[in-house]
């Protein structure tokens, strides 16, 4: 008689924990949508707001929502992965692309998801700008990229600097002079060097 208390004692005790627990991840699942509802609908507020914002600092609305497709092979296959930008405008006959976003961590450049998204952007359509629009804060951070070119062109100028800087510093006049011609050649044919430090680079 006690045993058979005891099971069925044993039994519900079980029975309630699990369903305790199944109770829990319910309640956890639905606060946890109910988060990404409220987050989806303030990033679509704001959004929404972002029109009025770019309006009153100058620049003409000329897309919203506006669908692009970035084409790519991967081993020879075509791909294409649609893009959609949340705003193109226009200011002093510049294009530019506006990316608005909530929150702490996605309004950072920093971020590597909102970079690689503005880098994608960048890449895939022809502009003037990428504004990363903060609404949280009702800020604009105009990000550029450089170039694969713009970078070579950086070293180029560096190793300029360079040998413009060893060349003061040494006190020797013929060497001097060597460095000089040297520069002088550099500086007219910036291409054939900009190659060969490619090379030395590789």
């Amino acid at each position: 008689m006690n045993e058979t208390i005891i099971e069925r004692f044993t039994f519900f005790v079980i029975i309630g924990i699990l369903l305790y627990i199944a109770l829990k991840l319910k309640i956890a699942q639905y606060n946890k949508k109910r988060k990404q509802k409220k987050r989806f609908a303030r990033g679509l507020m704001l959004e929404n707001k972002a029109r009025g914002f770019l309006q009153d600092k100058g620049y003409s609305i000329v897309g919203e929502q506006e669908q692009y497709f970035h084409r790519y092979k991967v081993n020879n296959k075509n791909f294409e992965s649609k893009i959609i930008l949340d705003y193109v405008v226009e200011k002093d006959g510049k294009k530019f692309i506006v990316e608005v976003k909530s929150g702490k961590s996605a309004i950072s450049v920093q971020d590597k998801n909102s970079r690689r998204q503005l880098l994608e952007y960048d890449f895939v359509i022809e502009n003037d700008g990428i504004f990363l629009l903060d609404m949280e804060n009702r800020t604009m951070k105009l990000v550029k990229f450089y170039t694969k070119a713009e970078h070579q062109r950086f070293y180029f100028y560096k190793f300029l600097l360079v040998l413009a800087t060893i060349g003061i510093l040494i006190p020797f006049w013929n060497i001097k002079i060597l460095l000089m011609i040297l520069i002088v050649l550099i500086w007219k044919y910036p291409e054939k060097t900009e190659s060969v430090l490619n090379m030395i680079s590789i």
